[in-house]
């Protein structure tokens, strides 16, 4: 252990002195005669040598409702409480270059070195008197457990045996902060984590939720999901997966793990796969669906593409079939969205990606797809999702394939140029409207109209309709069986 308080020169904490949302913290502890301390977020990243990011974290000596009402005052935020029983409070600070997250909270336990003793992990067991960083000329830093030590090796440790039988959300907090500051959880941390796997079913799903899209959104996803599946943690907020391992021979949990690695390689290197239209699917992949970027749930969509291949793989003589896995899927991927208290829009959003993502394949099989064919793909999607589902189709096919696929790629390409180029612009009309059934056929408008609309829309897309005639026929064939039964 080291020693209890370690001096250190205050040229090395120049950056907190001259940031003014600590300025104001130190006005208003000073104003008030309390004792504040920054810990962790912040002051973890200096030590990290990572930008200091918008997450403060001051544990008070008391008055954290006093101090919560200045700051939100001076720094145009706004205050409440987080946790009553912990008196905890949170202010949010709307800036120009992101939201800054200030967290108040009394000290855990009688002192600052309790509250310390209390921390997560080393790094973030980590403490500076603010009074003391804007009045004195030396800083002294609480640093029990080596956090400086451990930050300059990369390293995450516990700080004690139990610290995840205090609040298990810290089993994934671990993951994520490894995936965000590329950090090794140590061995024997890692050891606890396998071992006390189980307890993260004790967090609330909205803590889960985010820490686990806090994940996604990190560069190289795909490997950090693999690493909750080694500490048995995917099983515990994807129950669902537990069946992917190995389906006979068939290693699904492999598949989706390369499909997201590819989708994220394509999303690194849009500016070579489509030079002409990188800023603007960069930009839509920024928009939030509920709190959750389009981007991180795209990655989500990714991985869970064949969730409903264990429910309906089916083994012949020859090879392995997955029929009707994509309405499958769709049902698991709305439950399971449900559990993480996703927004309905984003539930909405993977669902989609996954029932359809069979449909670029089906297009591509064509022997050269239509505009309508193309455009009758985006319709159906709505928005801009058919741009994502294109890409998606694009991952899944190099993941099956072990590399690439350059007439899937060359499809794919086309699509994101007749979406911006021609489906924006002026969306082809479908070969009869309702008006026109109901005009032709003599039905009134209805349920009816609806149904035909929609085989009709399908049969398009597949390329089996592209004229007036084909669809009068089409449709005549289709009332002509229904009458029948």
């Amino acid at each position: 252990m080291r020693p209890l308080i370690n001096a250190m020169r205050m040229e090395k904490i120049t950056k907190l002195k001259d940031d003014p949302v600590l300025r104001t913290v130190f006005e208003a502890v000073n104003a008030l005669g309390v004792e504040g301390y920054l810990v962790g977020g912040v002051l973890r990243n200096l030590f990290l040598s990572s930008p200091l990011g918008f997450d403060y974290d001051i544990a008070l000596s008391g008055k954290a409702k006093n101090v919560a009402d200045i700051l939100a005052d001076r720094l145009n935020g706004s205050a409440f409480l987080l946790d009553k029983e912990l008196g905890f409070y949170r202010i949010n600070v709307k800036k120009d270059s992101g939201i800054f997250e200030i967290d108040l909270s009394p000290y855990k336990g009688d002192s600052i070195i309790d509250d310390v003793k209390n921390r997560d992990f080393t790094i973030n067991a980590v403490a500076v008197n603010i009074k003391a960083l804007f009045k004195d000329g030396k800083v002294a830093i609480i640093d029990m457990f080596d956090g400086r030590g451990d930050a300059l090796k990369k390293i995450i440790r516990a700080v004690k045996e139990d610290v995840f039988d205090d609040d298990p959300l810290r089993l994934l907090r671990a993951v994520r902060l490894s995936a965000q500051y590329n950090l090794t959880i140590e061995n024997n941390t890692d050891g606890l984590i396998k071992k006390k796997a189980e307890l993260l079913a004790q967090s609330s799903w909205e803590r889960i939720r985010d820490e686990f899209f806090a994940i996604l959104s990190c560069a190289r996803s795909y490997q950090h999901l693999e690493r909750l599946h080694e500490l048995s943690l995917l099983r515990i907020i994807i129950p669902e997966s537990n069946s992917w391992k190995v389906l006979y021979d068939y290693d699904l949990m492999s598949h989706t793990l390369k499909t997201l690695r590819e989708g994220e390689e394509l999303l690194t290197n849009l500016s070579k796969f489509t030079p002409e239209f990188v800023d603007n699917i960069k930009a839509y992949l920024k928009i939030p669906l509920g709190n959750i970027s389009i981007e991180s749930l795209f990655k989500f969509a990714l991985f869970l593409h064949d969730a409903g291949k264990p429910l309906t793989m089916k083994r012949d003589e020859e090879r392995i079939r997955f029929i009707g896995h994509e309405l499958e899927g769709e049902t698991i991927c709305k439950g399971i969205g449900k559990r993480l208290k996703l927004s309905r829009s984003a539930i909405g959003f993977i669902a989609r990606l996954v029932r359809n993502h069979h449909r670029v394949f089906n297009l591509a099989s064509l022997d050269k797809p239509t505009n309508r064919s193309k455009a009758h793909l985006f319709r159906v999607m709505g928005d801009g999702y058919g741009l994502l589902l294109v890409l998606l189709a694009l991952a899944d096919a190099r993941a099956t394939r072990n590399g690439d696929d350059p007439e899937l790629a060359s499809l794919v390409k086309g699509l994101i140029e007749f979406y911006y180029k021609v489906y924006t612009v002026v969306k082809p009309r479908p070969v009869l409207n309702g008006s026109e059934i109901m005009e032709i056929f003599d039905i009134p408008e209805g349920v009816m109209i609806g149904k035909i609309l929609k085989i009709l829309a399908e049969a398009e897309g597949e390329g089996t309709i592209k004229t007036r005639p084909d669809a009068i026929k089409f449709i005549e064939g289709w009332l002509k069986a229904k009458q029948n039964k």
